[in-house]
């Protein structure tokens, strides 16, 4: 498994935390100083020299439960304070998001653009605060420094990295089941057709090829592709493109490297990694409580533990009888007049039917 995939796993459920987050303080008519203030103190946070420093070192991909960790510390080092049933939303939320556009990538190098994008959103967010705007084009120019030095093949490891990390996680989100992107299972859906990527390392279907025991190919055949010629232009002039033969030679000693070094982190103890995961958690401080507020509902349904994320619950209340009539007096009076002479019901309205019946 890949050593580098902590940078793209972070800086892109960042970037889905302060999307949900900047959606969801406007729809609970947060004020606008407020939400500023709130995804600014986050993304200073999240986007810290030493943070970027520490998480773009070689390390092996942390648990969820890890993960989940730093995104809460991420979360409260803000003058927000979220209820911890908001907070499991808000994960769910973001893991589901940045999950579904690994699993409908169509080739391991569209990471590259999902990541600026990611950091591109956050910075238009933030953009009326400057220090905060250089932090995250800081790290949008240590990302890309890092996408120039991974070769295509270290790329699809880091993709393989991060779908067996999000492979158990099949929280159903609203607008996922109502746009056919997530099955009645959890499971997210992949589009069938749609454009090939312009990319010389990706042939178009449409060969298939036989092996013989030795490995070299024993027949060919073809079938006919209907999207075979529809190229599309995602990775059309992408920076990072090496000359293949360099890229080859480089991929060599990266590739033996990697091994090497990764053979050495799985003979880690446990103590290591705990001390890796203390050190990013340290890096993040928390906002003064003085001007903290607390949002218990940020989805408007914490109390429905099975509502899917995003839903508001309907409450109903009760009232007794003389409550009706207390509120609803001038109905009442309207009801009266509307009698139509029958003596013995009168006096029986549908409340006192219903009493009647009960007993």
């Amino acid at each position: 498994m890949s050593l580098l995939s902590m940078p793209f796993l972070v800086t892109n459920l960042g970037g889905e935390m302060i999307f949900i987050l900047e959606q969801r303080l406007h729809a609970q008519n947060i004020p606008k100083e407020k939400s500023n203030k709130v995804l600014q103190d986050v993304s200073r946070a999240m986007f810290s020299q030493k943070f970027i420093n520490e998480l773009t070192k070689p390390q092996e991909i942390y648990s969820s439960s890890a993960t989940r960790e730093i995104f809460d510390r991420l979360a409260h080092s803000s003058i927000m304070r979220l209820s911890e049933s908001s907070m499991d939303k808000l994960y769910d939320l973001m893991t589901m998001g940045f999950k579904h556009q690994i699993v409908t990538c169509t080739h391991p190098r569209e990471l590259i653009e999902v990541t600026l994008n990611h950091l591109e959103s956050i910075r238009a967010s933030v953009e009326s605060n400057a220090q905060t705007v250089e932090l995250v084009d800081g790290a949008i120019a240590q990302v890309v420094k890092l996408c120039s030095e991974i070769s295509n093949s270290e790329f699809a490891q880091i993709r393989q990295s991060l779908a067996k990390f999000f492979q158990v996680k099949r929280i159903k989100v609203s607008l996922f089941l109502q746009d056919g992107i997530q099955s009645a299972d959890g499971t997210i859906v992949i589009p069938k057709g749609g454009p090939l990527v312009n990319d010389e390392t990706v042939e178009a279907p449409g060969t298939i090829r036989y092996y013989d025991d030795s490995g070299a190919v024993s027949s060919t055949e073809t079938f006919s592709y209907a999207l075979a010629d529809c190229v599309g232009a995602r990775l059309t002039g992408d920076p990072f493109d090496k000359n293949e033969e360099a890229a080859k030679a480089a991929a060599k000693p990266a590739a033996s490297t990697a091994t090497t070094t990764s053979a050495k982190k799985m003979k880690e103890n446990k103590g290591a990694a705990v001390c890796e995961l203390k050190s990013l958690r340290d890096m993040i401080s928390s906002a003064p409580a003085d001007n903290a507020f607390k949002i218990t509902n940020l989805f408007g349904g914490d109390g429905d533990a099975d509502a899917a994320p995003g839903t508001q619950n309907i409450v109903i209340s009760k009232i007794t009888r003389e409550e009706m009539l207390t509120t609803n007096a001038a109905l009442v009076d309207v009801m009266k007049s509307m009698d139509v002479g029958d003596s013995q019901s009168k006096d029986k309205d549908l409340l006192s039917l219903m009493d009647d019946a009960s007993m």
